[in-house]
Protein backbone atom coordinates (compact mmCIF):
# COMPACT_ATOMS: atom_id res chain seq x y z
CA UNK A 1 0.00 0.00 0.00
CA UNK A 2 1.22 3.33 -0.95
CA UNK A 3 1.67 5.35 2.34
CA UNK A 4 2.27 8.78 1.69
CA UNK A 5 -0.27 10.74 0.04
CA UNK A 6 -0.52 11.54 -3.60
CA UNK A 7 1.45 14.19 -4.80
CA UNK A 8 2.99 14.26 -1.48
CA UNK A 9 6.66 14.19 0.21
CA UNK A 10 7.45 11.90 3.39
CA UNK A 11 9.76 13.32 5.75
CA UNK A 12 9.80 16.53 4.80
CA UNK A 13 11.76 19.83 6.94
CA UNK A 14 9.95 22.47 7.70
CA UNK A 15 10.68 25.69 9.13
CA UNK A 16 8.58 27.99 10.75
CA UNK A 17 9.20 31.54 12.27
CA UNK A 18 9.19 31.21 15.49
CA UNK A 19 7.80 34.82 17.98
CA UNK A 20 5.69 33.69 20.75
CA UNK A 21 4.21 36.61 22.49
CA UNK A 22 5.01 35.65 26.13
CA UNK A 23 7.50 33.11 27.03
CA UNK A 24 10.09 33.13 24.04
CA UNK A 25 12.16 29.76 25.43
CA UNK A 26 8.15 27.62 26.60
CA UNK A 27 5.40 29.24 24.15
CA UNK A 28 4.41 28.03 20.52
CA UNK A 29 1.76 30.26 19.59
CA UNK A 30 -0.70 29.56 16.89
CA UNK A 31 0.37 32.47 14.38
CA UNK A 32 3.56 30.48 14.03
CA UNK A 33 1.64 28.83 11.03
CA UNK A 34 1.23 31.69 9.10
CA UNK A 35 4.73 31.50 7.52
CA UNK A 36 6.60 27.86 6.40
CA UNK A 37 9.49 27.51 4.56
CA UNK A 38 9.52 23.87 2.77
CA UNK A 39 13.40 22.48 3.10
CA UNK A 40 13.00 20.52 0.12
CA UNK A 41 16.06 21.77 -2.09
CA UNK A 42 19.02 20.11 -3.46
CA UNK A 43 20.74 17.76 -0.71
CA UNK A 44 23.56 15.43 -1.26
CA UNK A 45 22.46 11.70 -0.64
CA UNK A 46 24.44 8.77 -0.61
CA UNK A 47 23.61 5.02 -0.42
CA UNK A 48 26.12 4.00 2.77
CA UNK A 49 24.78 0.00 2.73
CA UNK A 50 22.71 -1.98 0.42
CA UNK A 51 23.17 -5.67 1.82
CA UNK A 52 20.25 -8.50 2.69
CA UNK A 53 20.03 -7.33 6.16
CA UNK A 54 19.97 -3.69 5.73
CA UNK A 55 19.36 -0.99 3.64
CA UNK A 56 20.58 3.21 4.40
CA UNK A 57 20.47 6.01 2.74
CA UNK A 58 22.57 9.56 4.42
CA UNK A 59 21.04 12.63 3.02
CA UNK A 60 22.87 16.01 4.07
CA UNK A 61 20.45 18.65 4.50
CA UNK A 62 22.03 22.59 4.40
CA UNK A 63 19.70 25.18 5.18
CA UNK A 64 20.41 28.81 6.71
CA UNK A 65 23.05 28.15 9.77
CA UNK A 66 22.37 24.77 10.13
CA UNK A 67 23.12 21.32 8.95
CA UNK A 68 20.80 18.00 9.14
CA UNK A 69 22.74 15.30 8.09
CA UNK A 70 19.70 11.90 8.23
CA UNK A 71 20.57 8.08 8.43
CA UNK A 72 17.53 6.33 6.89
CA UNK A 73 17.15 2.77 7.94
CA UNK A 74 15.02 -0.17 6.58
CA UNK A 75 15.64 -3.55 8.31
CA UNK A 76 15.09 -6.49 6.82
CA UNK A 77 11.67 -7.73 8.37
CA UNK A 78 10.65 -4.75 9.57
CA UNK A 79 7.78 -2.00 8.86
CA UNK A 80 9.25 0.69 10.53
CA UNK A 81 11.33 3.32 8.36
CA UNK A 82 13.55 4.38 11.15
CA UNK A 83 15.41 8.37 10.51
CA UNK A 84 18.60 8.90 12.62
CA UNK A 85 19.52 12.53 12.67
CA UNK A 86 22.50 14.53 13.62
CA UNK A 87 21.89 18.27 13.62
CA UNK A 88 24.17 21.37 13.77
CA UNK A 89 21.46 24.02 14.71
CA UNK A 90 22.52 27.63 14.47
CA UNK A 91 19.12 29.38 14.20
CA UNK A 92 16.96 32.24 15.89
CA UNK A 93 13.50 32.47 16.54
CA UNK A 94 13.08 29.75 14.39
CA UNK A 95 10.86 26.59 14.87
CA UNK A 96 11.94 23.19 12.79
CA UNK A 97 9.28 20.40 12.57
CA UNK A 98 9.11 17.06 10.19
CA UNK A 99 6.05 16.27 7.81
CA UNK A 100 4.12 12.89 6.44
CA UNK A 101 1.33 13.44 4.61
CA UNK A 102 -0.04 9.94 5.08
CA UNK A 103 -2.95 8.45 2.92
CA UNK A 104 -4.93 7.97 5.43
CA UNK A 105 -8.24 9.60 6.53
CA UNK A 106 -9.61 10.21 10.57
CA UNK A 107 -10.88 13.14 12.05
CA UNK A 108 -9.04 11.69 15.52
CA UNK A 109 -5.75 11.30 16.09
CA UNK A 110 -3.92 9.32 19.15
CA UNK A 111 -0.93 10.38 20.87
CA UNK A 112 0.97 8.98 23.69
CA UNK A 113 0.93 9.68 27.38
CA UNK A 114 2.86 8.36 30.49
CA UNK A 115 1.20 5.10 30.98
CA UNK A 116 -2.15 5.53 28.44
CA UNK A 117 -3.19 7.62 25.63
CA UNK A 118 -5.35 10.68 24.55
CA UNK A 119 -7.10 11.89 21.21
CA UNK A 120 -7.33 14.83 19.82
CA UNK A 121 -8.88 15.78 16.51
CA UNK A 122 -7.29 16.52 13.15
CA UNK A 123 -9.53 19.43 12.24
CA UNK A 124 -10.35 23.32 13.33
CA UNK A 125 -13.80 22.78 13.42
CA UNK A 126 -14.50 24.55 16.81
CA UNK A 127 -12.49 27.09 19.12
CA UNK A 128 -11.09 24.12 21.30
CA UNK A 129 -9.93 22.09 18.64
CA UNK A 130 -8.12 25.32 17.06
CA UNK A 131 -6.31 25.46 21.09
CA UNK A 132 -4.93 22.10 20.82
CA UNK A 133 -2.75 23.05 17.82
CA UNK A 134 0.32 21.42 19.45
CA UNK A 135 -0.10 17.85 21.19
CA UNK A 136 2.50 16.67 23.88
CA UNK A 137 3.49 13.16 23.06
CA UNK A 138 5.37 10.62 24.58
CA UNK A 139 7.15 7.73 22.76
CA UNK A 140 4.49 7.76 19.28
CA UNK A 141 1.75 9.83 17.79
CA UNK A 142 -0.81 7.62 15.52
CA UNK A 143 -3.34 8.17 12.76
CA UNK A 144 -5.96 4.79 11.82
CA UNK A 145 -8.96 4.93 9.79
CA UNK A 146 -11.10 1.49 9.75
CA UNK A 147 -8.21 -1.09 8.69
CA UNK A 148 -4.85 1.02 8.48
CA UNK A 149 -3.01 3.64 9.85
CA UNK A 150 0.43 5.05 10.41
CA UNK A 151 2.30 5.95 13.42
CA UNK A 152 5.04 8.10 13.72
CA UNK A 153 7.59 7.01 16.78
CA UNK A 154 10.76 8.93 18.56
CA UNK A 155 12.91 9.08 21.16
CA UNK A 156 13.15 12.17 22.76
CA UNK A 157 11.26 15.02 20.71
CA UNK A 158 7.72 15.41 22.67
CA UNK A 159 5.20 17.89 20.98
CA UNK A 160 3.44 16.98 17.35
CA UNK A 161 0.73 18.33 15.40
CA UNK A 162 -1.49 15.78 12.90
CA UNK A 163 -3.65 18.19 10.67
CA UNK A 164 -5.89 16.23 8.05
CA UNK A 165 -3.75 13.47 6.89
CA UNK A 166 -0.40 15.61 7.69
CA UNK A 167 1.51 13.67 10.73
CA UNK A 168 4.15 16.46 11.91
CA UNK A 169 6.80 15.91 14.81
CA UNK A 170 8.35 19.17 16.51
CA UNK A 171 12.07 18.91 16.31
CA UNK A 172 13.96 21.95 17.06
CA UNK A 173 13.62 25.65 18.64
CA UNK A 174 15.63 28.22 18.62
CA UNK A 175 14.28 30.52 21.54
CA UNK A 176 16.69 33.94 22.29
CA UNK A 177 15.23 34.46 25.74
CA UNK A 178 16.18 33.96 28.60
CA UNK A 179 18.98 32.23 27.11
CA UNK A 180 20.31 33.72 23.70
CA UNK A 181 22.26 30.82 22.91
CA UNK A 182 19.45 28.28 23.85
CA UNK A 183 20.00 25.09 21.78
CA UNK A 184 22.27 26.28 19.20
CA UNK A 185 25.24 23.48 18.48
CA UNK A 186 24.94 19.62 18.03
CA UNK A 187 21.67 17.32 18.29
CA UNK A 188 21.19 13.82 18.04
CA UNK A 189 17.47 12.08 18.05
CA UNK A 190 15.81 9.30 16.16
CA UNK A 191 11.62 9.06 14.64
CA UNK A 192 10.17 6.35 12.88
CA UNK A 193 7.35 5.46 10.02
CA UNK A 194 5.29 2.69 10.93
CA UNK A 195 2.58 1.46 8.93
CA UNK A 196 0.40 -0.92 10.12
CA UNK A 197 -3.47 -2.61 9.40
CA UNK A 198 -5.81 -2.52 11.61
CA UNK A 199 -6.65 -0.52 15.04
CA UNK A 200 -3.18 1.03 16.68
CA UNK A 201 -3.69 -2.10 19.45
CA UNK A 202 -3.45 -4.73 16.59
CA UNK A 203 -0.92 -2.67 14.27
CA UNK A 204 1.53 -3.85 17.61
CA UNK A 205 2.27 0.79 18.00
CA UNK A 206 2.92 0.64 21.78
CA UNK A 207 5.47 -2.38 21.30
CA UNK A 208 7.04 -1.36 18.23
CA UNK A 209 7.60 2.11 20.37
CA UNK A 210 8.90 0.78 23.26
CA UNK A 211 11.69 -1.47 21.10
CA UNK A 212 12.62 1.95 19.26
CA UNK A 213 13.45 2.85 22.42
CA UNK A 214 14.56 0.44 24.24
CA UNK A 215 16.34 -1.35 21.58
CA UNK A 216 17.67 -4.79 22.57
CA UNK A 217 21.29 -5.08 23.41
CA UNK A 218 23.68 -7.61 22.14
CA UNK A 219 26.62 -8.31 24.11
CA UNK A 220 29.74 -10.96 23.14
CA UNK A 221 30.13 -13.44 25.94
CA UNK A 222 31.84 -16.84 26.46
CA UNK A 223 30.19 -19.95 25.86
CA UNK A 224 28.72 -21.59 29.14
CA UNK A 225 27.39 -24.88 30.88
CA UNK A 226 24.64 -23.35 32.48
CA UNK A 227 21.28 -25.02 33.25
CA UNK A 228 19.15 -21.94 31.57
CA UNK A 229 17.30 -22.98 27.86
CA UNK A 230 17.68 -21.23 24.89
CA UNK A 231 14.70 -19.46 25.52
CA UNK A 232 13.38 -18.08 28.81
CA UNK A 233 11.44 -15.40 29.78
CA UNK A 234 11.67 -14.28 33.27
CA UNK A 235 9.00 -13.00 34.02
CA UNK A 236 5.86 -12.13 31.62
CA UNK A 237 2.16 -11.12 31.08
CA UNK A 238 -0.40 -13.45 29.37
CA UNK A 239 -2.69 -10.25 28.59
CA UNK A 240 -1.65 -8.28 25.38
CA UNK A 241 -1.83 -4.76 25.97
CA UNK A 242 -0.32 -5.22 29.55
CA UNK A 243 2.91 -3.44 29.62
CA UNK A 244 5.68 -4.00 32.43
CA UNK A 245 7.05 -0.98 33.22
CA UNK A 246 9.21 -1.50 35.93
CA UNK A 247 10.91 -4.32 38.00
CA UNK A 248 13.43 -2.72 40.66
CA UNK A 249 14.15 -2.86 44.71
CA UNK A 250 11.57 -0.82 46.96
CA UNK A 251 12.40 2.23 48.03
CA UNK A 252 12.10 1.99 51.16
CA UNK A 253 12.33 -2.02 52.14
CA UNK A 254 14.11 -5.40 50.85
CA UNK A 255 11.07 -6.47 48.42
CA UNK A 256 11.35 -6.21 44.95
CA UNK A 257 8.36 -4.10 43.17
CA UNK A 258 6.80 -4.83 39.68
CA UNK A 259 4.87 -2.50 38.29
CA UNK A 260 2.60 -2.37 35.34
CA UNK A 261 0.06 -0.66 33.45
CA UNK A 262 -3.10 -1.73 31.10
CA UNK A 263 -2.43 0.21 27.84
CA UNK A 264 -4.86 -0.90 25.36
CA UNK A 265 -8.00 0.67 26.79
CA UNK A 266 -9.45 -2.35 27.61
CA UNK A 267 -10.38 -4.65 30.33
CA UNK A 268 -10.28 -8.13 31.76
CA UNK A 269 -7.72 -10.72 33.71
CA UNK A 270 -4.01 -10.68 33.08
CA UNK A 271 -2.04 -13.09 34.85
CA UNK A 272 1.55 -12.40 35.75
CA UNK A 273 4.32 -15.26 35.59
CA UNK A 274 7.68 -15.55 37.46
CA UNK A 275 10.45 -17.89 38.40
CA UNK A 276 12.87 -15.42 39.66
CA UNK A 277 10.79 -13.18 42.45
CA UNK A 278 10.12 -15.17 45.69
CA UNK A 279 8.31 -14.27 48.93
CA UNK A 280 4.75 -12.97 49.80
CA UNK A 281 3.01 -11.05 46.89
CA UNK A 282 1.05 -8.16 47.85
CA UNK A 283 -0.21 -4.91 46.06
CA UNK A 284 1.07 -1.64 46.99
CA UNK A 285 0.13 2.19 45.75
CA UNK A 286 2.42 4.52 43.56
CA UNK A 287 4.30 4.94 46.98
CA UNK A 288 4.98 1.58 47.20
CA UNK A 289 2.62 1.99 50.19
CA UNK A 290 0.86 -1.08 51.08
CA UNK A 291 -2.39 -1.00 49.56
CA UNK A 292 -6.00 -0.81 51.12
CA UNK A 293 -8.50 -0.99 49.03
CA UNK A 294 -10.38 -4.08 47.39
CA UNK A 295 -7.83 -5.51 44.86
CA UNK A 296 -7.72 -9.51 45.36
CA UNK A 297 -4.38 -10.74 44.05
CA UNK A 298 -4.73 -14.43 43.38
CA UNK A 299 -1.64 -16.51 43.29
CA UNK A 300 -1.10 -20.08 42.15
CA UNK A 301 2.45 -21.70 41.73
CA UNK A 302 4.00 -18.92 41.51
CA UNK A 303 1.49 -16.71 39.01
CA UNK A 304 -0.53 -13.34 40.11
CA UNK A 305 -3.79 -13.12 38.32
CA UNK A 306 -5.87 -10.23 39.38
CA UNK A 307 -8.49 -8.23 36.67
CA UNK A 308 -7.01 -5.09 35.26
CA UNK A 309 -9.36 -1.94 34.02
CA UNK A 310 -8.28 0.14 30.84
CA UNK A 311 -5.06 2.28 31.42
CA UNK A 312 -4.64 0.88 35.59
CA UNK A 313 -1.73 0.97 37.24
CA UNK A 314 -0.96 -1.45 39.19
CA UNK A 315 1.91 -2.75 41.65
CA UNK A 316 2.94 -4.98 43.45
CA UNK A 317 5.53 -6.27 45.85
CA UNK A 318 7.39 -9.53 46.69
CA UNK A 319 9.04 -9.50 50.45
Amino acid sequence: RQVIADGGQGNLLQIHKDYPNRWNAWDVDVFYKDQVENLDGPAEVEVLEDGPLRSVLRVTRKFGHSCMVQRIVLNAGSRRLDFHCEADWQEHDRLLKVAFPVGVSSLRASYEIQYGHVERSTHDNTSWDVAKFEVPVHKWADLSEGDYGVAMINDCKYAADISGNVMRLTLLKAANAPDPTADRGKHSFSYAILPHAGSLQEGGVIEEAYAFNVPMLAVDAAASAGELPTEKSFISVDRPGVILEAVKPAEKSDAAVVRFYEAYNTRGPVTLSTDVLEGKVGEVDLLENAYTGESPVEVFDGDVTLQVKPFEIRTLAWK
